[in-house]
């Protein structure tokens, strides 16, 4: 004779019955999408989707969203400037939490300053090409007033060993005619244009207290290149070349876009853009932006991944020097400087967080002074749900 005790031990103990309904059933049912092997076809997916409500939201975003990419195209090309990047990224993160209600407040406050931070960036960026000081160079009919001697003697003389790098690289690798290692130079050259955004975006969806920290660092490190764009006005390689300061080069992002046939890309990168800045080359952002994101993902990473985090800088600058696009110095200078700001900026955001945290934790006048020390709790930063 057993007690009700030992009963229910013996039925916690005791395996479920082969009758009970498996994984993708409810009630003997299986459901759609989930045939005997569990798997289901394209149609039974898409089915299951649209019956729910919420996954029918999403659904529908992302499909507006593709055609609104795909008129974009035929009307103005790729939208490669990094406003329009910058604002595909938000309507992305719109549509993938449409399924669970979109934090409207949260997203306006996080990402309005960026927004307008670029706008206003891309457009002063431009208009720091009409330099006001600065050596002036001329051959022909071509003329520019801009700084060189620094970086190429730099180049040359101690990195090059009396042969400027990208001169002695498209010797050794380029010929007229593009080849395979050509279009993979472009391609990670073109990541400048999306990446920084695309992490953002990650980082507000599944871990905001780094997105807070990601975002000012990218902002501060954007407005020291501009204000060193304006007191330094820089000629790239491609462009020194031009005027003979240097042996010929040639400009590869420009034929490789001239190749692909893509308007668009090839006026906004060979000064087709009225706000385009061809002697903003001091400091490199496109290899800056790298490094940057290197040393602030590396503390916890897994060896595998920091040797892609080291890779991304490295080919990065390959890619710059080998196409023409910047001098070894930028992108020395360019790494110094996304080192300083995520050493310094690192430190203001750690005291700007321990202030945010010991106010958070002083009790109020009219709080009752002999409540426990432990009731207070730091106010920790929420996680972006959607």
């Amino acid at each position: 004779m057993t007690t009700t005790e030992d009963e229910d031990r013996i039925a916690i103990a005791t395996p479920p019955s082969s009758s009970a309904p498996i994984d993708g059933a409810i009630d003997g049912v299986t459901q759609p999408g989930q045939g005997s092997s569990g798997h289901g076809g394209p149609g039974s997916w898409f089915a299951v989707r649209w019956a729910d409500s919420s996954s029918r939201r999403v659904l529908i975003g992302w499909a507006v969203l593709i055609a609104s990419l795909v008129v974009y195209y035929f009307v103005a090309g790729i939208p490669w400037s990094t406003n329009s990047v910058l604002i595909y990224v938000m309507a992305g993160l719109v549509v993938s939490s449409l399924g669970s209600g979109v934090r409207w407040k949260r997203l306006m406050l996080d990402w309005l300053p960026l927004v307008v931070v670029l706008f206003g960036y891309g457009i002063l960026r431009g208009y720091a090409s009409h330099t006001l000081w600065g050596p002036v160079s001329t051959y022909g009919n071509l003329s520019q007033q801009a700084f060189y001697s620094a970086q190429i003697w730099f180049d040359t003389h101690v990195v090059g060993f009396g042969v400027d790098p990208t001169v002695q690289l498209q010797r050794w690798l380029y010929r007229p005619g593009l080849h395979f290692w050509d279009y993979l130079a472009w391609a990670c050259y073109m990541t400048h244009f999306f990446t920084s955004f695309i992490i953002a975006g990650v980082l507000w969806k599944t871990n905001y207290p780094k997105f807070r920290r990601y975002v000012p660092l990218f902002v501060g490190l954007t407005f020291i290149g501009y204000i060193t764009y304006v007191l330094y006005p820089a000629m790239p390689p491609w462009m020194a070349s031009e005027f003979h300061h240097i042996p010929s080069t040639t400009r590869i992002i420009d034929q490789v876009w001239k190749h692909l046939h893509i308007g668009l890309g090839q006026a906004l990168f060979a000064g087709g853009n009225k706000f385009d800045n061809n002697v903003a080359a001091m400091p490199s952002l496109h290899g800056a932006y790298p490094m940057l994101i290197c040393l602030f993902f590396w503390k916890g990473s897994s060896p595998r991944k920091r040797v892609l985090l080291a890779a991304y800088p490295i080919c990065m600058a390959f890619a710059l020097v080998y196409t023409g696009e910047h001098f070894v110095t930028d992108i020395f200078v360019g790494w110094i400087y996304a080192a300083a700001t995520f050493y310094f900026g690192s430190k203001l955001l750690d005291r700007w967080e321990a202030r945010r945290l010991r106010k958070a934790q002083r009790p109020s006048d009219d709080e009752d002074q002999a409540a426990p020390l432990d009731s207070f709790e730091p106010d920790l930063p929420l996680t972006a749900s959607g």
